[in-house]
This record gives C-alpha cells, structure tokens and sequence, in this order.
C-alpha cells in the first residue's frame, strides 16, 4: 500500500507547474477541461465505434499503415489519453491560429469535412480517431487551422517540395510556442503534455531514491 501510495503521488507533470484545479483533466490557458467531459467523450466514442463498421475498417487501415511505416503517430483509439491529446490540441490550434493572424470560417469548416468524407463518411473518421461523432466540427476545425496556417506559412500544396517543407517546419514552431504560452497542465492520471512532440505522452512511474528506498 505504501508503494501505491507513492506511485499515485507527484507533483503535476506537464508544460507548467502546480497542480491541476479539482475535475480538471487538464487546464490549458484559460480553459479547464473537465474530467467528466472526457470521461463522457471516450464513452460515447467507444459505443459508437462498436457500432460504425466504416469506423472500423478505417482505424484497421490506420494501424496497418502505422505498422509498415513506425513514425506515422500513435495508434488512434477511444481512450482518455488519446481523446484528452485531441482536445487539448483543439486549444493549441486556435491560439496558434490568433499568432499567425488566420481565422476559420464555418465555411472553411464545411469544406474540411467535405475533405475528410471523400473516401469514407467524416464522422466514422473522427470516431477512428478516437473521438465521438459530436466532435467532428471540433477536429474539421482543427484541420482546417492548420491548413490555412501553412498555406500562410508559404505551403504549395506539394508535401515534397522545399516551401512545404520549410512550411511545416515553420509552422510546428509557431505550434510549440502556443503551446508554450497557453502554459498546459495535464492531470497526471492521464499522463504529461510532450511539447515537442505537441502529444498527451503516456503515464510514467519512476520512484525517486528515498521513496524506493535505494541510497
């Protein structure tokens, strides 16, 4: 009991210091979001995932492809993590948008999810991914602020070439430093903002000397 007690206990791990505020998943400038709001987002993912075959067989063809090719991301799932990572991101795309002088449109939000549906319907994509369906306005937004981001930023549309490059390059930059300023706190139940890889990482437990009681 005492080993767990010592497992379970820590300062917050994350961009900023001091703990979370209480039912916080995690607070990120400004905004709180609640553990009860992620609880409900990953309970309503996981029953409609288990509904949606289109759902399915794209997270199936997302996981095969981040197996042939091991630096594509994290495997897409309906966890707290993953769910809290994309949530979080939602906050870090709209400030980073404010720095870089660009705003979305709901316009702009109905061609991004034109874009995802091409080949599969855009709410099956955003419950692939690891959230419910209720968000897909939320993550076409995202997208979307990231597009026009990079479009700023000097991207040509062609992935390969140098401007989209150095305009990816860029724009992970402008991204980090939101990131930065916006001053994330995670609850370390659900793991530790990674500012450099701009992703929820996964729940660590490390003893120091004296709670392990090596010398």
């Amino acid at each position: 009991m005492a080993l767990a007690g010592a497992l379970l206990t820590g300062a917050l791990a994350g961009c900023g210091d001091g703990p979370v505020r209480m039912g916080a998943a995690a607070v990120v400038g400004d905004d709180r979001i609640s553990t009860a709001k992620l609880d409900q987002a990953v309970l309503d993912c996981q029953r409609q995932f288990k509904n949606d075959q289109v759902a399915n067989q794209v997270r199936a063809a997302l996981e095969s492809q981040r197996q042939q090719q091991p630096m594509s991301g994290e495997p897409a799932d309906c966890s707290p993590r993953s769910a809290l990572d994309t949530m979080v991101n939602f906050e870090v795309a709209e400030a980073a948008a404010k720095t870089a002088g660009v705003s979305v449109t709901e316009g702009q939000v109905d061609q991004m999810i034109g874009l995802m549906g091409r080949q599969a319907p855009a709410e099956s994509i955003v419950v692939a991914l690891g959230m419910p369906k209720e968000y897909t306005r939320d993550v076409a937004r995202m997208n979307a602020a990231q597009s026009l981001i990079l479009q700023k930023l000097g991207a040509d549309g062609n992935q390969q070439s140098p401007a989209s490059l150095q305009a990816r390059q860029q724009a992970l930059s402008l991204f980090r430093q939101a990131a930065g300023k916006l001053d994330i706190r995670i609850n370390p139940r659900f793991g530790s903002f990674d500012e450099n890889r701009m992703t929820v990482s996964p729940v660590t437990t490390r003893l120091s000397a004296t709670e392990s009681g090596v010398r």
